[in-house]
């Protein structure tokens, strides 16, 4: 599980962004991420955990065991008729998570959904239409625009249309499976939905795609390739895929170049060559680089907290509609795949 730092305390301590009382959260979902989030928001000084909401009795009985007291309900319906609370945080499969955010939304809490940019067509569709009715936040509970060096080139301009007009992309990561053990979601789920919330951030909508896939372990997709067309005009080369092992962890990269010349970014470093833009910057020079390394669901929850405190760059990078406009990117790209690469419009 991820928690806070030290070094991630320290930064809040210099940059309080807490509301004026405690976000009274509710978790429903306990698999991994669910315990991750909980875990965060008991950790945060503007943030109070409690309850559950859990089908299973042995994931409630897990998280009890963890050492959490608050109440427990296997349905939201059941939690609310005897509680309160401020906030939402959907954790569970796809196929419960619309119910969640609507019951939420109707209640009157904020809501922040995590894995919202690879939700289902259909399930993304249902949440779209509760955000439509919903007076209180709703968010994505993504933190890759976060990650330092992909946000300093956004903040640069770097990474824009504007300098840009060739753009590669890819992402991987180190996983082996056996036989008995084959992954239970694909590389579309794990790797190109974060890839793809990062490129809309920095070109905009893409449009239209073309993409071909291969299943090396079983059912799902283990690599994906794909070409990608924005509203703009840009297009890009994308891939994702399974890594050989022992990398540590995730890879993105993202590579443009244009007349000015050239940038490179990636999780670890970002380097310009261009003619108004020169440097490189390494992920360990930046400020926002203790908070990111706590982990995905601490940095997730830490900009909840600022959104909620009225924090514009914040409330940009939790976007839900560029999470959902990445959701229906994600389902072209599958279409796509089924039909053997022919390109598909991206359904607004």
């Amino acid at each position: 599980m991820a928690v806070p730092t030290t070094a991630m305390a320290e930064n809040r301590e210099q940059h309080p962004a807490e509301p004026a009382a405690r976000d009274r959260v509710v978790v429903a979902g306990l698999g991994r991420a669910g315990l991750d989030y909980a875990c965060a928001f008991a950790m945060h000084p503007a943030a109070e955990v409690v309850g559950f909401v859990e089908p299973r009795g042995d994931l409630r009985r897990f998280v009890r065991g963890v050492g959490f007291a608050a109440p427990m309900e296997p349905s939201l319906g059941r939690w609310l008729e005897k509680r309160a609370a401020d906030t939402l945080v959907v954790c569970s499969p796809a196929a419960e998570a619309a119910d969640l955010v609507e019951q939420g939304v109707t209640a009157g809490l904020a809501v922040l959904v995590h894995g919202l940019a690879s939700m289902p067509r259909e399930t993304a569709d249902r949440i779209e239409a509760a955000m439509a009715s919903s007076g209180r936040p709703v968010a994505a509970g993504a933190a890759v625009l976060f990650q330092p060096t992909f946000a300093r080139a956004r903040r640069t301009g770097a990474l824009s249309a504007d300098h840009v007009q060739q753009v590669r992309a890819s992402a991987s990561v180190s996983r082996v499976f056996s036989p008995l053990a084959q992954p239970s979601r694909d590389v579309l789920d794990f790797l190109l939905a974060d890839l793809l919330l990062l490129l809309d951030a920095s070109f905009g909508p893409i449009v239209s795609v073309g993409a071909k896939g291969q299943r090396l372990y079983g059912d799902w997709l283990d690599e994906c390739q794909m070409d990608a067309r924005f509203a703009s005009g840009l297009t890009a080369k994308v891939e994702a895929s399974w890594s050989v092992p022992d990398y540590p962890g995730t890879a993105m990269v993202i590579e443009g170049s244009g007349p000015e010349g050239r940038i490179i970014v990636s999780d670890d470093a970002l380097e310009m060559d261009m003619a108004s833009l020169q440097g490189r910057v390494v992920a360990a020079s930046e400020p926002t680089l203790a908070r990111f390394e706590g982990g995905d669901s601490p940095t997730v929850v830490e900009g909840w907290q600022r959104m909620l405190a009225g924090d514009p760059v914040c409330a940009e990078a939790l976007s839900a509609p560029r999470a959902l406009r990445v959701s229906r990117v994600v389902d072209a790209v599958r279409q796509s795949i089924a039909a053997d690469g022919s390109e598909r419009e991206v359904v607004s």
